[in-house]
């Protein structure tokens, strides 16, 4: 009995022992993922490995992300895990390049290649999204590598790559500031290629430091570009449409005012005076291009626009009743009571449509607009409805007075006729002929 006793003793403190090993042992070290053959180049020694592994991790502005505040962009990348990308980049002769620019080029994430020519890139891409990546230095032709041959779904693994000469590739750097001369950091700098042959296309995002500095890494000297900066919400966005790149690029100076923002009360009215309750619209500032704000008027057809630019504004509705304001200016003297008015009434129009024959013509697109001015400000109401098997369609919410009605159906010709509205509810009836448009 004692020697079963110590017997199970002894199993029970082996099996304790093996428990505590694997629950205390450290962690196994990461090893990078091979590359497919045909995607690897030269390898870096193991020591620079080791140590590019144990750097600490970069920062969100080392690795280009800048939070500027769009809630869309950050969705975008929701669910997405983690992506580390590291290796080296040499010359045709093996010679390592030092400050070359890796982005990912379309969720804006960047690091450089240091003295050795290692790079590490730590990347949030969404689920299921391989990276494509950019490798860009001036004097070289421009790598992208994002085929499912040279990428891999797998969070972390090696990439070293061989940039070829190109003479004709230069750095174009720049600042952007504000007009008295301070540096705007985290702007969104943008060049694209106007050119039409492929081996001339280009696209690249980078981000202003803190000093408001920026370096566009592998332009083609003697092309053509589109330069924007945008993601500035206290400045309106610029551009240059055609920006010639010499060969000796000069350095490029932006400077972008300081938008005045104002708190901006308001009411939705109908053409008789009728507030207009719990209406919504989309704003869009067109002077500062990126102040985008959706509104909704209260139970008395008051709305509150607070901290808004300054400038010429739009404003739409969404689905398939659509009201547009366009020519509108927001001014300093001019933004504490601002009425607008829309289209909108408590008529009913009703109608059929149907062939020479009387027989009812289904899915016709029947479309009902009505425009007026107001000065230097337009407004357009606008809805749309297919007409259902029976040929029948209805419009509610329509004022008093005239609106154009036309009506398309595959195999007829277009139809269009002016309709005044005289009544609360009217009905009418539209007979389509047969043939072309």
């Amino acid at each position: 009995m004692t020697i079963k006793r110590f017997t199970i003793s002894i199993g029970i403190a082996a099996l304790a022992t093996l428990w505590l090993y694997f629950v205390f042992q450290p962690h196994a070290k990461r090893e990078p993922l091979p590359l497919p053959a045909s995607a690897r180049q030269d390898p870096a020694p193991s020591e620079a490995r080791e140590s590019i592994l144990q750097n600490q991790l970069p920062t969100a502005e080392e690795s280009g992300k800048v939070d500027s505040g769009d809630s869309n962009a950050v969705a975008s990348r929701d669910s997405g895990g983690l992506i580390e990308i590291f290796g080296r980049v040499v010359d045709a002769n093996g010679r390592p390049l030092e400050n070359v620019l890796v982005n990912e080029e379309r969720y804006f994430f960047s690091t450089r290649s240091d003295a050795q020519g290692y790079y590490r890139l730590l990347l949030d891409l969404p689920r299921h999204r391989l990276p494509v990546l950019q490798f860009l230095r001036s004097g070289y032709e421009r790598m992208r590598i994002g085929d499912r041959a040279q990428m891999q779904m797998a969070p972390i693994y090696e990439l070293n790559v061989t940039l070829v000469g190109k003479a004709d590739s230069v750095s174009l750097a720049g600042w952007v500031g504000n007009d008295i001369g301070i540096g705007i950091a985290g702007a969104s700098v943008e060049l694209t290629s106007l050119e039409t042959a492929p081996e001339n296309d280009y696209s690249l995002t980078v981000f202003t430091d803190d000093r408001g500095d920026f370096v566009l890494e592998g332009v083609g000297a003697g092309l053509r570009y589109r330069l924007s900066v945008d993601k500035t919400p206290d400045y309106p966005d610029y551009e240059i449409p055609e920006l010639l790149v010499d060969a000796e690029p000069q350095r490029l100076n932006i400077r972008l005012p300081l938008l005045q923002f104002v708190e901006v009360d308001g009411m939705i009215l109908n053409r008789d005076a009728v507030p207009v309750p719990n209406f919504a619209f989309e704003i869009s500032n067109i002077t500062t291009g990126n102040h985008n704000r959706r509104v909704v008027s209260d139970s008395s057809g008051f709305f509150t626009l607070a901290n808004y630019p300054l400038g010429e504004v739009s404003l739409t509705t969404r689905g398939n009743d659509i009201y547009r304001i366009n020519g509108l200016r927001l001014t300093a003297s001019e933004h504490r009571n601002l009425k607008l008015t829309i289209d909108r009434g408590f008529n009913i129009l009703t109608g059929w449509v149907t062939d020479q024959s009387g027989l009812p013509v289904a899915k016709a697109l029947v479309t009902i607009e009505r425009s007026f001015d107001d000065g230097a400000v337009e407004h357009l109401h606008y809805r749309s409805q297919a007409s259902d098997a029976s040929g029948w369609f209805s419009a509610e919410n329509l004022g008093s007075g005239e609106y154009r009605i036309t009506v398309y159906a595959q195999g007829y010709r277009k139809h269009e006729l002016v309709h005044r509205m005289s009544s609360q509810y009217e009905e009418i009836q539209i007979r389509l002929q047969a043939g072309g448009p």
